[in-house]
């Protein structure tokens, strides 16, 4: 099958970012002096698997514990503090990845939750490997879901909609591709597949996702017309 478009989750796709996000909540939650028990990054995938609301960023601090007005202010704070603060980074090889991808023929994109200021801070000049028109991310001016940003770039390519192939680490991102009518591929570093699902394939390393997409992106081979003659 042809791919037209890939795009990318963001966080625990693209950058190692769990454990940042754990870390500005325990020191939220030590200087609003709430004393939650913040949850270790083990028990955290666990709740994403089992369906805990965890995004947009209000969401992360709420399904830890944090009421819903200090769960706002520690929003707040995240949007101006994170990107520098905490400062997640690529997993190792993803910029490869994204430039050998880049010449595959694909365009690639994001569909994420988190805010352009942040994926674009952590990922530095690896979006240079995508088209910034295919950049959704949560302060888009557009307001897209993620089923509906998916859904936006198979109409502003003009193909349908099962040529784009969607790259998540959650099973919301399944449903989203799901609801989108696109491919999906999960990978198992993130926050919340754990490779045991049976709705769709995954990958366990950013190695075997490059080699994956990258196999996914070769034209079929033909088949000679007298080799199908014999079949």
């Amino acid at each position: 099958m042809t791919i037209s478009a890939i795009l990318f989750d963001v966080d625990g796709v693209l950058i190692d970012s769990l454990e940042p996000h754990l870390k500005i909540c325990r020191d939220k939650n030590r200087e609003f002096k709430l004393g939650l028990k913040i949850p270790d990054a083990r028990a955290f995938r666990e709740m994403v698997r089992r369906g805990v609301p965890i995004s947009p960023m209000k969401q992360f601090f709420i399904a830890v514990g944090f009421p819903e007005p200090l769960a706002e202010k520690a929003n707040a704070d995240y949007q101006r503090e994170f990107a520098t603060r905490y400062a997640p980074a690529p997993f190792p090889g993803v910029k490869r990845m994204l430039k050998q991808l880049a010449v595959g023929g694909a365009a690639l994109g994001v569909v994420t939750s988190n805010t352009r200021a942040i994926v674009t801070a952590a990922l530095g000049d690896a979006t240079a490997s995508m088209r910034k028109d295919l950049l959704f991310t949560l302060d888009h001016p557009r307001r897209l879901s993620k089923a509906q940003a998916l859904a936006a770039v198979a109409r502003k390519l003009r193909v349908p909609a099962r040529n784009v192939l969607y790259v998540g680490d959650q099973p919301k991102d399944f449903e989203a591709a799901r609801n989108a009518k696109v491919q999906f591929l999960g990978v198992t570093f993130g926050w919340g597949i754990s490779g045991a699902e049976s709705e769709f394939e995954s990958v366990e390393s950013i190695a075997e996702l490059t080699r994956e997409l990258r196999a996914r992106l070769k034209p079929p081979v033909a088949v000679p017309r007298r080799a199908r003659a014999a079949k």
